[in-house]
């Protein structure tokens, strides 16, 4: 099996995963389900043993807390990174982790989840190598707004009217590059 591409595993990794698996040179994307700090070891031994990985998604339930062995882990050659599936809405803080990360600081390609607008400034701001931002926007008070509204035209115009103002205030505070 040397020349698996992509690989979706679940954590934890069994023992036999290794002596059936052992390298994974050709390895170009990788999904990690079930991510917790137990498994941090784990994971970061398959970014070891993968030199040619682009691509990593980190998939976690709901119900766990964000683990902060997120912001520990290092391979360099993952330059795209997928945290959209988390089920977690990263704040200005873990933002700021994110963006000072050894994955974070090489990443090109971010999917995530945010708490709010200034989250996105940080990300765009800190996030040096960042070329592709892609998000999903917390936004209680729009998201109370957009619920009241009829599932029809009303709410794609108010849908839309939300996201312009989101590129309005995007344009208001990040500088010209």
């Amino acid at each position: 099996m040397p020349n698996i591409e992509y690989l979706h595993i679940k954590v934890p990794i069994n023992d036999q995963f290794w002596s059936i698996v052992p390298r994974l040179n050709r390895l170009r994307s990788l999904i990690v389900s079930s991510h917790g700090d137990t498994f941090h070891s784990q994971v970061q031994t398959l970014l070891d043993r993968a030199p040619h990985l682009h691509a990593l998604t980190i998939n976690q339930d709901k119900s766990l807390p964000l683990e902060m062995s997120l912001f520990k882990y290092s391979n360099a050659s993952v330059h795209e990174l997928s945290l959209d599936k988390c089920q977690h809405y990263f704040n200005e803080e873990e933002c700021n982790l994110l963006s000072r990360s050894s994955l974070g600081v090489q990443c090109e390609v971010l999917f995530i989840r945010v708490d709010n607008r200034e989250c996105i400034i940080n990300l765009v701001k800190n996030m040096v190598s960042l070329r592709i931002l892609i998000i999903v926007w917390n936004d209680e008070k729009n998201s109370k707004d957009l619920r009241l509204t009829n599932i029809n035209d009303e709410y794609r115009n108010r849908k839309t009217q939300i996201s312009n103002q989101l590129v309005q205030w995007l344009k208001d505070h990040l500088p010209w590059t």
